[in-house]
């Protein structure tokens, strides 16, 4: 009998969460596909504590109608928070990667919220995932870790 390996830990972003939740979200099914990998163990999803914030965030901008593709109801923003209550998701302080956090704040000119995730995925040694393109883009010369969602493949250790 071969040992059973431990799943694969990924950093996600609120984007990603936010892209399996919110309506009319263009990567709804790849969202889907990571949340199903964490609900059957083949992978640990990993977020800085600040995700709830960033969270709550976005479906306040979202009940307040702040962006109409994304606008919804204040029922449906509850549904939504009990479903992310229901996520298996591994909650990591930041208390250590302070120093680091403003270093890539200082050297990619990001905020500290996208550099904890950042951090976050290096001091885990794991890929961090995100439904921002964008933000991808920029970063992925200097973190070759960091993954876009809507092409994303998890790569064993």
């Amino acid at each position: 009998m071969s040992p059973r390996r431990s799943p694969l830990r990924v950093v996600i972003d609120a984007s990603v969460v936010l892209a399996f939740y919110l309506p009319l979200e263009p990567l709804k099914v790849q969202a889907l596909r990571v949340v199903r990998m964490a609900a059957t163990g083949a992978l640990t999803l990993c977020a800085p504590s600040l995700t709830r914030y960033e969270l709550l965030n976005a479906l306040s901008r979202a009940v307040r109608g702040l962006k109409k593709a994304t606008a919804i109801s204040m029922p449906e923003a509850g549904q939504i928070l009990e479903a992310i209550a229901l996520l298996q998701m591994e909650e990591h302080g930041i208390a250590g990667l302070e120093r680091r956090i403003l270093a890539i704040t200082r050297d990619h000119r990001c905020t500290a919220y996208d550099a904890s995730y950042l951090a976050l995925a290096e001091h885990l040694n794991a890929d961090f995932l995100t439904a921002d393109q964008a933000f991808r883009r920029n970063l992925a010369h200097h973190f070759p870790r960091v993954r876009f969602l809507g092409e994303y493949r998890p790569h064993p250790g």
